[in-house]
């Protein structure tokens, strides 16, 4: 019996090791980068008035919130290594993710991939 997708047990397939790390592994790591970086420029910057809100914002809105910081309030870091980094982690999690889903919804599925 082959485990399901959302198993956590060892995978079978090369799908299924992709699906863990896609799915589960990278968006945590991506929101612990963007969260760091925004908690970072948070502390670094100073702004005593505007501090608990963009805290509040950043943490409690996971991906949007730490984007929305990183592109729009945060000061220590340069505006090219703050959209940079948005950018280039929202891509690399989202465009094979959206490549998948996209082979998945054919008519083969993923035994397809296998």
């Amino acid at each position: 019996m082959m485990p399901s997708l959302f198993s956590t047990a060892a995978p079978s397939s090369a799908f299924q090791l992709w699906f863990i790390v896609y799915v589960y592994i990278l968006p945590i790591m991506l929101y612990a980068a963007w969260a760091a970086l925004s908690v970072m420029d948070l502390v670094e910057a100073g702004e005593t008035n505007a501090r608990p809100f963009s805290l509040l914002v950043v943490i409690l809105l996971p991906f949007f919130g730490a984007a929305w910081y990183l592109l729009a309030r945060a000061r220590t870091l340069s505006k090219s290594a703050r959209i940079a980094t948005v950018i280039a982690g929202a891509a690399v999690w989202l465009i094979p993710l959206l490549m998948a889903v996209w082979l998945v919804g054919r008519p083969l599925g993923p035994k397809a991939l296998s």
